[in-house]
């Protein structure tokens, strides 16, 4: 089954969700957040992996990772590194 929400990323925005995953200051929710989008990208620098896949790594369940694609897609990337 195709993923309903695709995550592509601008190098604007990979490079603030990188950066929120490297300060130590970084709430726990934002960094898997941040990680999810992240690993989920399918432009030409991600990595695009499944969501499957992903949700396994970061510990949290394949819903919780297509709810922050769903937000990221419909809302932004603002309203994807919070609840």
């Amino acid at each position: 089954m195709a993923p309903k929400y695709r995550v592509t990323l601008e190098s604007e925005e990979r490079q603030e969700l990188l950066g929120l995953t490297r300060i130590p200051k970084t709430s726990s929710k934002q960094f898997v957040y941040a990680r999810a989008l992240l690993l989920c990208d399918r432009g030409s620098d991600g990595p695009a992996w499944t969501v499957t896949r992903t949700a396994e790594v970061l510990g949290v369940s394949d819903r919780a990772v297509e709810h922050v694609k769903q937000r990221f897609v419909e809302e932004g990337i603002e309203a994807a590194l919070r609840r």
